[in-house]
């Protein structure tokens, strides 16, 4: 009997041991998924901190929020900090909680629903009707700059974008480097600056959408000056003409007539291209620039004509091609109504040989500009006529040193002599 007592001895022993393996097995159990679970965050003295949760070693704010319908429930927030990293301590963790809190009574809280990546989102961006809108050279630039920016931020959610992901873009184009496999080379302030304000316009649209409330702090850089631009003088405009007539063989004449044009309207280089003979009303003696409605700003003006203007278009008049509407037909049309595509090979040909390299047709914009300047004419009027909507501020701002200057030298002409009946009367009392 007692050797039958031993024997079961050892069957209890291993039944226990048995079964607390598996209460162990429960407890592990129980502690793996805990850690996966939300936990109420405590203070140094045990003391519960409303609102403030841990999982994961991450910190979370719940907050009871409006859903829109009348009803509140509970929602969790990652915390970060003001640089888009997550809380690591308790106290920056009670810093990100007030910030929330201060949100949800500005009703600033981020938007539900999970976000769409950066990358992907871009494609939306150029589906938008206003970014169609725009001119096609203004949508493929922004295509070469967004893939830039896709090669470094694609792989975000658009609300993850943070300020110093930005910074190390731009700091990355002001040094070169390799964007989307391409190695490019050191930028100024101003191309890192167009960079920033095409990112500004994909995230301004992820705004509109309802992905973001704001956008990152984003910091322009300071751009040097501009160096002062070399104004074209009337000898020189004059000299200009003469080497295009002179010294291009095919098109010297057209290329002439469309420097003046240039000079005398105060047109942009394309706007004269798409200039037609039915924008040109001699009876109220005006022409209309951007009739098309692909001017900048998608908007038409019209320029009355001074007398040089008058003069040039009349003689074109009188020149004018039967079978074309343009001002300048394109030689190369056959049988084909196009304007000109381009005069700038032409150029090359005729600032060259009249010994000024340095000038492209911008710079006849600005021949016109300062010749209406020292005319005196005011700046709001040339504002129009150039097609600026900011009244004649800038006009003044770049210009507005030729008014002193020929003020001043208006002002030497001028001289005090002693009059007739002064001299008179000086003599009479001699």
């Amino acid at each position: 009997m007692q050797n039958q007592e031993t024997q079961r001895k050892p069957k209890l022993s291993q039944t226990a041991t048995s079964l607390s393996g598996i209460r162990s097995n429960k407890r592990d159990s129980r502690d793996g998924n805990h850690s996966a679970k939300f936990i109420a965050v405590r203070d140094s003295r045990n003391r519960r901190v409303p609102g403030l949760y841990q999982r994961n070693g991450r910190f979370y704010a719940q907050l009871w929020v409006d859903r829109g319908y009348g009803k509140k429930a509970a929602r969790r927030f990652a915390l970060f900090t003001v640089d888009n990293v997550p809380v690591r301590t308790l106290q920056e963790a009670k810093e990100a909680l007030e910030i929330k809190r201060n949100e949800r009574r500005e009703d600033s809280l981020p938007i539900l629903g999970r976000k769409p990546i950066f990358g992907d989102y871009c494609n939306t961006y150029f589906e938008k009707a206003k970014v169609q809108r725009k001119r096609p050279g203004t949508v493929e630039n922004e295509r070469q700059t967004i893939a830039r920016w896709r090669s470094h931020l694609g792989h975000l959610r658009v609300d993850k974008i943070a300020t110093p992901m930005i910074a190390s873009f731009v700091d990355k184009r002001l040094k070169g480097g390799a964007f989307g496999g391409h190695k490019l080379g050191p930028v100024s302030e101003r191309t890192a600056n167009l960079d920033l304000v095409v990112l500004r316009n994909v995230l301004k649209s992820a705004i509109d959408d309802g992905h973001l409330r704001d956008l990152p702090r984003i910091k322009m850089l300071e751009e040097p000056p501009s160096p002062k631009r070399q104004l074209l003088m009337p000898a020189e405009f004059d000299r200009l003409i003469a080497s295009a007539r002179q010294n291009c063989q095919k098109n010297g004449q057209q290329l002439a007539d469309y420097l003046r044009f240039l000079a005398f309207g105060g047109a942009r280089e394309q706007e004269a291209l798409r200039i037609k003979w039915a924008d040109v009303d001699f009876e109220r003696e005006r022409v209309t620039i951007g009739a098309d409605q692909l001017a900048k700003n998608w908007e038409s003006r019209t320029v009355e004509f001074n007398p040089q203007l008058a003069a040039l278009l009349r003689e074109l008049r009188r020149r004018r091609a039967p079978d074309s509407s343009w001002l300048f037909p394109s030689p190369q049309r056959g049988p084909r109504d196009e304007h000109a595509r381009s005069f700038r090979e032409s150029l090359k040909v005729a600032r060259r040989a009249a010994g000024l390299e340095w000038v492209g047709f911008h710079d006849l914009r600005h021949y016109f500009c300062s010749m209406c300047v020292m005319a005196g004419i005011d700046f709001m009027t040339i504002a129009a006529w150039l097609g600026h909507k900011d009244g004649g501020i800038l006009v003044g701002k770049v210009y507005g040193h030729l008014l002193d200057e020929h003020r001043q030298k208006a002002a030497k002409l001028v001289h005090f002599g002693i009059s007739v009946v002064e001299a008179k009367r000086f003599v009479g009392t001699g």
